[in-house]
């Protein structure tokens, strides 16, 4: 995408609302020329009122110059207010059109990006009130225009009766216009800076006021703790901003006192003037009037409106990058038209084909920024209508992996292939996650289950997977049943438990038509009996599926057909569940191995690295096995 400019707005507002944008713009011009007009018609009507003349003309013609300045007046009193309502009127259709379409922009986002802190601020910058800003932005244009017209207009006055005069007003006012956009361009840095400070305020404030944390704020008392880190980092954002703006308040006021002398010597110089004649009454009290208006213009107006049209240059620089940041490898926006059609027939071929097979190929992975591999030349098959698992110490590479398989991050070495070929090029339709972070979406109980089907699913497949999970009773007692808005967003919507929530993420899966369906710690909220009844529930409805689990609970991998142990980065060990507990392993001098110690052994291939770790598990569940 091309690089978006302050003018690009322009566009962007006569896109929204052309009609009041144009309005908008013919009243602000109409506004600039008032002054200039103002400033001739009483000159004119001082000239006339002192002259001696009292002919029916001069009378005439001195009360249509004093009905000019009553519609003058008016005019402008009248068209503030009604560009108010303008102003108004396109931010809110900016609202339906502009920013639905950022909004729809940044969900389709890589995770890569998401996951990039410095992404996120920039992000957070340009969709705060993103509407508003573009608004502004056109305002701050003709704002610009309007002073510009307006300090043109006096000064070619001021030129045609003393214009040495008007060089001089120039000559001055020309260097605090480049202070100005300098002021501006800062200003917009220093917003950045303090971004990432706001943003860990706003998780302080979160914990302090946060609905979730209220338990564990009651239980552990540290509301003083975190308040006074909340009011420190404040503070140490609000004195770094207060620098920046004293410094821009000081280089303003700087220039708005040049132009204030200029202006007092200006007007010593008009007296003599007027008093041998140059000039004319009229125009010394008209031009004085005149002065006084042009130092506010010149020495604080036009220069706050070129700050303020730099900052907003920055804004769109800024705008333009999160425009051209990498979007999700299926998302709509991705490629041309044309390129997107061959893409989407190409995608659509693909989904038609049957899933037979997932397979890593030398793949090495390091998350960007850093430089430690997380995956090491890992290599491993799934093949279609089987129960595959995947265990080891945490940090091993067991997420890393899942992230991979979805596309999450498509920047590694080796190759994923499925059925032979790159996972790239393929959609995500033959998967489907529960993840252990999953999602709670503050809808109904019908559309958090749905969600992710693209085709319509009738009452029966729907209660069919709420059964399979062993939601049907909960679900039946409550009054909206299927309808019922979950969550804590409405006062009428109702909240879960964390193993509820967690049932009706697996009923999502239950009801998704993808062929390889990945688990990751799936029942890390329920207990161990009704965790043994879940993957029964599993193994039934997965059926002529192929199932990827990843869990820390070892019991729960043996009704896996194979099992992948995951070491360093890499496949330590494989086989089924009797197959690894057959393998040899190495005691320790002075008895058994702890689970840590299992866990983060470095493993080869046999090294019984599997059968230490479930031992070591199962000895919780033995009599007498409970530790302190």
């Amino acid at each position: 995408m091309k690089k978006i400019f302050l003018f690009d707005g322009v566009k962007i507002i006569f896109r929204a609302d052309a009609a009041a944008a144009g309005l908008f713009f013919l009243l602000r011009l109409l506004q600039a020329l008032v002054p200039t007009l103002q400033t001739l018609a009483v000159a004119a009507f001082i000239d006339r009122v002192t002259m001696r003349e009292t002919s029916q003309a001069a009378d005439v013609g001195v009360m249509l110059l004093l009905l000019l300045l009553v519609a003058l007046v008016a005019f402008s009193w009248l068209s503030k207010s009604l560009t108010g309502l303008l102003e108004q009127h396109m931010e809110m259709r900016l609202r339906a059109s502009f920013k639905p379409g950022l909004v729809e922009k940044i969900s389709r986002f890589s995770y890569e990006v998401m996951e990039n802190g410095s992404l996120r601020d920039k992000i957070s910058r340009v969709s705060q009130n993103a509407e508003g800003r573009v608004r502004e932005a056109y305002g701050s244009l003709l704002l610009l225009l309007e002073l510009i017209v307006k300090a043109g207009g006096i000064l070619v006055i001021l030129f045609t009766q003393v214009w040495w005069l008007a060089f001089v007003f120039l000559a001055v006012s020309v260097p605090c216009f480049f202070i100005s956009i300098r002021s501006g361009k800062e200003n917009y840095e220093a917003q950045a800076d303090v971004t990432k400070e706001n943003r860990l305020n706003e998780y302080y404030n979160e914990m302090l006021k946060g609905r979730e944390y209220v338990d564990e704020r009651t239980l552990f008392g540290y509301q003083r703790e975190y308040r006074e880190r909340f009011l420190l980092q404040y503070e140490r954002a609000r004195r770094y901003t207060t620098a920046v703006r004293l410094k821009w308040f000081v280089k303003m006021k700087a220039g708005s006192m040049a132009v204030i002398t200029v202006s007092a010597v200006s007007l010593a110089v008009m007296i003599p003037l007027t008093l041998n004649g140059a000039l004319s009454l009229g125009m010394f009290i008209a031009l004085t009037n005149a002065v006084f208006g042009i130092v506010q213009n010149m020495s604080w107006d036009l220069t706050y409106s070129i700050d303020k049209a730099a900052w907003y240059q920055n804004y769109f620089r800024e705008l333009s990058e999160v425009f051209a940041l990498p979007e999700d490898a299926v998302g709509e926006g991705k490629a041309e038209k044309e390129g997107k059609k061959k893409e989407d027939t190409e995608k659509e071929n693909t989904e038609k084909e049957e899933f037979r097979t997932l397979e890593f190929q030398n793949v090495s992975f390091r998350y960007p920024g850093t430089e430690r591999y997380i995956l090491k030349n890992l290599s491993f098959q799934l093949q279609a209508g089987k129960k595959y698992a995947l265990v080891g110490a945490n940090g091993a590479g067991k997420t890393t992996i899942v992230k991979l398989i979805n596309g999450l991050y498509r920047d590694y070495e080796g190759k994923i292939l499925v059925n032979g070929k790159d996972i790239r090029n393929f959609g995500r339709d033959f998967l489907s996650n529960v993840f252990q972070d999953f999602a709670r979406y503050p809808v109904s109980i019908r559309e958090n289950i749905t969600i992710g089907r693209k085709d319509a699913v009738s009452d029966e497949e729907l209660w069919a997977a709420v059964e399979k999970v062993g939601l049907t009773r909960t679900i039946e007692n409550l009054k909206d049943g299927l309808d019922t808005v979950l969550g804590k967003a409405k006062e009428e919507s109702l909240d879960l438990s964390g193993g509820q929530w967690q049932k009706l993420a697996l009923a999502r899966c239950a009801l998704s038509r993808g062929e390889l369906r990945i688990l990751d710690e799936p029942t890390s909220a329920m207990d161990p009996v009704y965790e043994s009844e879940i993957y029964q529930s599993f193994r039934r409805m997965s059926e002529g599926k192929t199932v990827l689990l990843i869990t820390h609970r070892l019991a729960s991998v043996k009704m896996s057909d194979h099992i992948f142990v995951i070491s360093d980065g890499t496949v330590a060990e494989e086989g089924s569940h009797a197959q690894l507990m057959e393998a040899e392993r190495a005691m320790p001098e002075g008895g058994a191995m702890s689970e840590e110690q299992a866990m983060q052994e470095e493993a080869v291939p046999g090294s019984g690295l599997y059968r230490r770790m479930y031992e070591e598990q199962a000895k919780w569940y033995e009599e007498g096995g409970a530790r302190v």
